[in-house]
Protein backbone atom coordinates (compact mmCIF):
# COMPACT_ATOMS: atom_id res chain seq x y z
CA UNK A 1 0.00 0.00 0.00
CA UNK A 2 2.71 2.59 0.73
CA UNK A 3 4.27 1.97 -2.68
CA UNK A 4 1.19 3.54 -4.27
CA UNK A 5 2.03 6.96 -2.87
CA UNK A 6 5.79 6.73 -2.25
CA UNK A 7 8.29 5.65 -4.94
CA UNK A 8 9.98 2.35 -4.30
CA UNK A 9 13.45 3.91 -4.05
CA UNK A 10 12.34 6.38 -1.37
CA UNK A 11 10.42 3.63 0.47
CA UNK A 12 13.51 1.45 0.48
CA UNK A 13 15.65 4.35 1.71
CA UNK A 14 13.18 5.02 4.54
CA UNK A 15 13.32 1.40 5.62
CA UNK A 16 17.09 1.37 5.58
CA UNK A 17 17.19 4.66 7.46
CA UNK A 18 14.93 3.33 10.20
CA UNK A 19 17.04 0.19 10.41
CA UNK A 20 20.27 2.23 10.74
CA UNK A 21 18.71 4.48 13.39
CA UNK A 22 17.41 1.51 15.39
CA UNK A 23 20.69 -0.36 15.21
CA UNK A 24 22.79 2.69 16.19
CA UNK A 25 20.52 3.64 19.09
CA UNK A 26 20.43 0.09 20.41
CA UNK A 27 24.21 -0.18 20.08
CA UNK A 28 24.67 3.14 21.90
CA UNK A 29 22.47 2.06 24.80
CA UNK A 30 24.31 -1.25 25.14
CA UNK A 31 27.76 0.34 24.97
CA UNK A 32 26.82 3.07 27.45
CA UNK A 33 25.50 0.51 29.93
CA UNK A 34 28.60 -1.65 29.59
CA UNK A 35 31.13 1.19 29.71
CA UNK A 36 29.55 3.31 32.43
CA UNK A 37 28.05 0.77 34.83
CA UNK A 38 29.80 0.92 38.23
CA UNK A 39 32.30 3.60 37.14
CA UNK A 40 33.21 6.89 38.69
CA UNK A 41 30.56 9.52 37.75
CA UNK A 42 33.08 11.82 36.04
CA UNK A 43 34.60 8.95 34.05
CA UNK A 44 31.16 7.61 33.22
CA UNK A 45 30.03 11.01 31.92
CA UNK A 46 33.11 11.30 29.68
CA UNK A 47 32.61 7.81 28.26
CA UNK A 48 28.92 8.46 27.71
CA UNK A 49 29.77 11.63 25.76
CA UNK A 50 32.30 9.74 23.63
CA UNK A 51 29.83 6.97 22.86
CA UNK A 52 27.12 9.42 21.86
CA UNK A 53 29.46 11.38 19.61
CA UNK A 54 30.64 8.24 17.82
CA UNK A 55 27.07 7.00 17.47
CA UNK A 56 25.86 10.31 16.03
CA UNK A 57 28.71 10.28 13.50
CA UNK A 58 27.80 6.74 12.45
CA UNK A 59 24.14 7.74 12.04
CA UNK A 60 25.06 10.78 9.92
CA UNK A 61 27.40 8.77 7.68
CA UNK A 62 24.86 5.98 7.28
CA UNK A 63 21.99 8.34 6.39
CA UNK A 64 24.19 10.30 3.99
CA UNK A 65 25.17 7.10 2.20
CA UNK A 66 21.53 6.03 1.93
CA UNK A 67 20.16 9.36 0.71
CA UNK A 68 23.16 10.55 -1.35
CA UNK A 69 21.54 9.78 -4.72
CA UNK A 70 18.30 11.54 -3.76
CA UNK A 71 20.22 14.57 -2.47
CA UNK A 72 22.12 14.81 -5.78
CA UNK A 73 18.88 14.63 -7.76
CA UNK A 74 17.35 17.34 -5.57
CA UNK A 75 20.41 19.58 -6.04
CA UNK A 76 20.32 19.09 -9.81
CA UNK A 77 16.63 19.97 -9.90
CA UNK A 78 17.21 23.03 -7.73
CA UNK A 79 20.07 24.16 -9.98
CA UNK A 80 17.90 23.79 -13.08
CA UNK A 81 15.16 25.83 -11.43
CA UNK A 82 17.62 28.56 -10.44
CA UNK A 83 19.10 28.70 -13.98
CA UNK A 84 15.62 28.95 -15.51
CA UNK A 85 14.73 31.66 -13.02
CA UNK A 86 17.86 33.67 -13.82
CA UNK A 87 17.26 33.35 -17.58
CA UNK A 88 13.64 34.41 -17.19
CA UNK A 89 14.50 37.41 -15.05
CA UNK A 90 17.75 38.39 -16.79
CA UNK A 91 16.37 41.69 -18.11
CA UNK A 92 14.96 42.63 -14.71
CA UNK A 93 18.28 41.81 -13.04
CA UNK A 94 20.13 43.97 -15.59
CA UNK A 95 17.64 46.81 -15.01
CA UNK A 96 18.25 46.64 -11.26
CA UNK A 97 22.03 46.53 -11.87
CA UNK A 98 21.75 49.59 -14.14
CA UNK A 99 19.76 51.42 -11.47
CA UNK A 100 22.45 50.58 -8.88
CA UNK A 101 25.11 51.87 -11.31
CA UNK A 102 23.20 55.11 -11.85
CA UNK A 103 22.69 55.65 -8.12
CA UNK A 104 26.15 54.56 -7.02
CA UNK A 105 28.02 56.36 -9.79
CA UNK A 106 25.90 59.56 -9.63
CA UNK A 107 25.52 59.40 -13.42
CA UNK A 108 22.58 61.78 -13.76
CA UNK A 109 19.52 63.11 -11.97
CA UNK A 110 16.12 64.51 -12.88
CA UNK A 111 16.59 67.63 -15.01
CA UNK A 112 19.90 66.58 -16.56
CA UNK A 113 20.22 66.42 -20.34
CA UNK A 114 21.73 63.17 -21.52
CA UNK A 115 22.41 61.25 -24.71
CA UNK A 116 21.87 57.50 -24.41
CA UNK A 117 21.91 55.00 -27.28
CA UNK A 118 21.58 57.83 -29.79
CA UNK A 119 18.56 59.33 -27.97
CA UNK A 120 18.97 62.92 -26.79
CA UNK A 121 16.66 64.19 -24.09
CA UNK A 122 16.06 65.59 -20.60
CA UNK A 123 15.52 63.22 -17.67
CA UNK A 124 12.01 63.68 -16.25
CA UNK A 125 11.76 60.54 -14.10
CA UNK A 126 13.71 57.42 -13.14
CA UNK A 127 12.86 54.34 -11.11
CA UNK A 128 14.33 50.96 -10.22
CA UNK A 129 13.67 49.49 -13.67
CA UNK A 130 13.38 52.37 -16.15
CA UNK A 131 14.36 55.96 -16.97
CA UNK A 132 11.96 58.38 -18.66
CA UNK A 133 13.35 61.24 -20.76
CA UNK A 134 11.72 64.02 -22.78
CA UNK A 135 13.10 63.87 -26.30
CA UNK A 136 15.08 66.89 -27.50
CA UNK A 137 16.26 67.78 -31.01
CA UNK A 138 19.96 67.86 -31.89
CA UNK A 139 21.96 70.64 -30.28
CA UNK A 140 22.18 72.70 -33.48
CA UNK A 141 18.38 72.58 -33.89
CA UNK A 142 17.51 74.29 -30.59
CA UNK A 143 16.72 73.34 -27.00
CA UNK A 144 12.93 73.04 -26.93
CA UNK A 145 11.45 69.57 -26.38
CA UNK A 146 9.66 67.69 -29.15
CA UNK A 147 6.76 66.79 -26.83
CA UNK A 148 7.54 63.08 -26.95
CA UNK A 149 8.72 61.04 -23.96
CA UNK A 150 10.88 57.95 -24.21
CA UNK A 151 10.97 55.28 -21.51
CA UNK A 152 14.23 53.34 -21.52
CA UNK A 153 15.03 50.25 -19.41
CA UNK A 154 17.93 50.77 -17.05
CA UNK A 155 19.70 47.82 -18.65
CA UNK A 156 20.85 50.15 -21.47
CA UNK A 157 23.09 51.88 -18.91
CA UNK A 158 25.23 48.72 -18.97
CA UNK A 159 25.39 48.41 -22.76
CA UNK A 160 26.66 51.82 -23.88
CA UNK A 161 28.08 55.17 -22.81
CA UNK A 162 25.97 57.84 -21.16
CA UNK A 163 26.75 61.44 -22.17
CA UNK A 164 25.63 64.10 -19.70
CA UNK A 165 25.43 67.48 -21.43
CA UNK A 166 25.67 70.97 -20.00
CA UNK A 167 22.47 72.69 -18.97
CA UNK A 168 21.03 75.54 -21.13
CA UNK A 169 22.02 78.19 -18.55
CA UNK A 170 25.59 76.91 -18.28
CA UNK A 171 28.64 77.84 -20.32
CA UNK A 172 30.25 75.10 -22.40
CA UNK A 173 32.52 74.75 -25.45
CA UNK A 174 30.66 74.81 -28.75
CA UNK A 175 32.40 73.59 -31.91
CA UNK A 176 31.41 74.13 -35.53
CA UNK A 177 33.13 73.92 -38.90
CA UNK A 178 33.18 76.60 -41.59
CA UNK A 179 33.90 75.17 -45.05
CA UNK A 180 34.93 77.47 -47.89
CA UNK A 181 33.79 76.59 -51.40
CA UNK A 182 36.33 78.99 -52.94
CA UNK A 183 39.93 79.57 -52.03
CA UNK A 184 40.51 82.40 -49.55
CA UNK A 185 43.50 83.80 -47.76
CA UNK A 186 43.95 81.62 -44.69
CA UNK A 187 45.58 84.16 -42.40
CA UNK A 188 43.16 86.94 -43.25
CA UNK A 189 40.17 84.61 -42.85
CA UNK A 190 41.38 83.46 -39.40
CA UNK A 191 41.62 87.10 -38.32
CA UNK A 192 38.12 87.80 -39.64
CA UNK A 193 36.69 84.78 -37.75
CA UNK A 194 38.48 85.76 -34.54
CA UNK A 195 37.16 89.32 -34.77
CA UNK A 196 33.60 88.15 -35.49
CA UNK A 197 33.74 85.75 -32.50
CA UNK A 198 35.12 88.51 -30.25
CA UNK A 199 32.28 90.85 -31.17
CA UNK A 200 29.63 88.15 -30.71
CA UNK A 201 30.96 86.99 -27.32
CA UNK A 202 31.91 90.37 -25.90
CA UNK A 203 28.83 90.70 -23.69
CA UNK A 204 29.39 87.48 -21.68
CA UNK A 205 33.18 87.40 -21.67
CA UNK A 206 33.70 88.15 -17.97
CA UNK A 207 30.94 85.81 -16.79
CA UNK A 208 32.22 83.06 -19.09
CA UNK A 209 35.73 83.42 -17.69
CA UNK A 210 34.52 83.04 -14.09
CA UNK A 211 32.34 80.05 -14.95
CA UNK A 212 35.26 78.41 -16.80
CA UNK A 213 37.46 78.70 -13.71
CA UNK A 214 34.71 77.23 -11.53
CA UNK A 215 34.03 74.33 -13.94
CA UNK A 216 37.74 73.53 -14.26
CA UNK A 217 38.17 73.37 -10.48
CA UNK A 218 35.08 71.21 -10.10
CA UNK A 219 36.10 68.78 -12.86
CA UNK A 220 39.73 68.66 -11.79
CA UNK A 221 40.85 68.91 -15.41
CA UNK A 222 41.44 71.56 -18.05
CA UNK A 223 38.36 72.46 -20.10
CA UNK A 224 38.35 74.23 -23.47
CA UNK A 225 37.76 77.94 -23.16
CA UNK A 226 37.11 80.68 -22.46
CA UNK A 227 39.11 81.97 -25.43
CA UNK A 228 38.07 81.20 -29.00
CA UNK A 229 40.26 78.70 -30.86
CA UNK A 230 40.45 78.33 -34.65
CA UNK A 231 42.07 75.32 -36.35
CA UNK A 232 42.74 75.31 -40.09
CA UNK A 233 42.23 72.08 -42.02
CA UNK A 234 40.91 70.61 -45.25
CA UNK A 235 37.99 68.37 -46.09
CA UNK A 236 38.16 65.01 -47.88
CA UNK A 237 37.80 66.74 -51.25
CA UNK A 238 40.37 69.44 -50.52
CA UNK A 239 38.07 72.26 -49.43
CA UNK A 240 39.50 74.65 -46.87
CA UNK A 241 37.89 74.23 -43.44
CA UNK A 242 38.06 76.33 -40.27
CA UNK A 243 37.18 74.46 -37.08
CA UNK A 244 36.00 77.06 -34.58
CA UNK A 245 35.50 76.48 -30.83
CA UNK A 246 33.72 79.15 -28.81
CA UNK A 247 32.85 79.21 -25.11
CA UNK A 248 29.31 80.43 -24.61
CA UNK A 249 25.94 79.80 -23.03
CA UNK A 250 24.52 76.52 -24.27
CA UNK A 251 21.13 78.04 -25.10
CA UNK A 252 22.76 80.77 -27.24
CA UNK A 253 25.20 78.51 -29.11
CA UNK A 254 23.14 78.24 -32.31
CA UNK A 255 22.45 81.98 -32.52
CA UNK A 256 26.09 82.86 -31.91
CA UNK A 257 27.22 80.35 -34.52
CA UNK A 258 24.88 81.88 -37.10
CA UNK A 259 26.00 85.39 -36.20
CA UNK A 260 29.70 84.54 -36.54
CA UNK A 261 29.26 82.69 -39.84
CA UNK A 262 27.11 85.49 -41.28
CA UNK A 263 29.63 88.16 -40.28
CA UNK A 264 32.54 86.18 -41.74
CA UNK A 265 30.80 85.48 -45.05
CA UNK A 266 29.63 89.09 -45.40
CA UNK A 267 33.16 90.37 -44.75
CA UNK A 268 34.68 87.94 -47.25
CA UNK A 269 32.06 88.88 -49.84
CA UNK A 270 32.79 92.56 -49.40
CA UNK A 271 36.52 91.94 -49.67
CA UNK A 272 36.00 89.95 -52.87
CA UNK A 273 33.77 92.63 -54.40
CA UNK A 274 36.33 95.46 -53.95
CA UNK A 275 38.74 94.30 -56.70
CA UNK A 276 35.82 93.86 -59.09
CA UNK A 277 34.59 97.40 -58.38
CA UNK A 278 38.12 98.74 -58.85
CA UNK A 279 38.43 96.84 -62.12
CA UNK A 280 35.09 98.13 -63.32
CA UNK A 281 36.02 101.70 -62.39
CA UNK A 282 39.38 101.38 -64.16
CA UNK A 283 37.66 99.95 -67.20
CA UNK A 284 35.15 102.80 -67.13
CA UNK A 285 37.96 105.35 -66.99
CA UNK A 286 39.68 103.72 -69.98
CA UNK A 287 36.52 103.84 -72.08
CA UNK A 288 35.97 107.47 -71.09
CA UNK A 289 39.47 108.39 -72.20
CA UNK A 290 38.94 106.59 -75.51
CA UNK A 291 35.61 108.40 -76.03
CA UNK A 292 37.23 111.76 -75.30
CA UNK A 293 40.01 111.04 -77.77
CA UNK A 294 37.50 110.06 -80.43
CA UNK A 295 35.49 113.18 -79.78
CA UNK A 296 38.65 115.26 -80.11
CA UNK A 297 39.63 113.56 -83.36
CA UNK A 298 36.24 113.87 -85.03
CA UNK A 299 36.21 117.73 -85.39
CA UNK A 300 39.76 117.76 -86.78
CA UNK A 301 38.84 115.14 -89.37
CA UNK A 302 35.74 117.11 -90.36
CA UNK A 303 37.76 120.33 -90.80
CA UNK A 304 40.32 118.59 -92.96
CA UNK A 305 37.63 117.17 -95.19
CA UNK A 306 36.08 120.67 -95.58
CA UNK A 307 39.42 122.20 -96.55
CA UNK A 308 39.96 119.56 -99.25
CA UNK A 309 36.51 120.20 -100.65
CA UNK A 310 37.19 123.95 -100.87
Amino acid sequence: MPDIFIPSAISSNLQWSLAVLGFCLATRCAVEWGACCGRDPIVARRRRFTVRAVTNAMIAIGLLGIWLAEIQNALFSLTAVLVALVVATKELIMCVAGSILRFGGHLFKVGDRIELNGIHGEVVDHSLFSTTIMELPPVHAGFSGTGRTVMLPNSVLLSGPVKVEAQPRQFAPHRFTLTMEQQVRAGETIRIIAEAARVALEGDRELASRFHQFASRKAGAEISGPETTIVLGTSDIGKMQFQVTIYCLVKDASQLQNAIISAVLDTLEQAASRPADAERSASGQTWSELANRLKAQVPSAVSKAANKAA
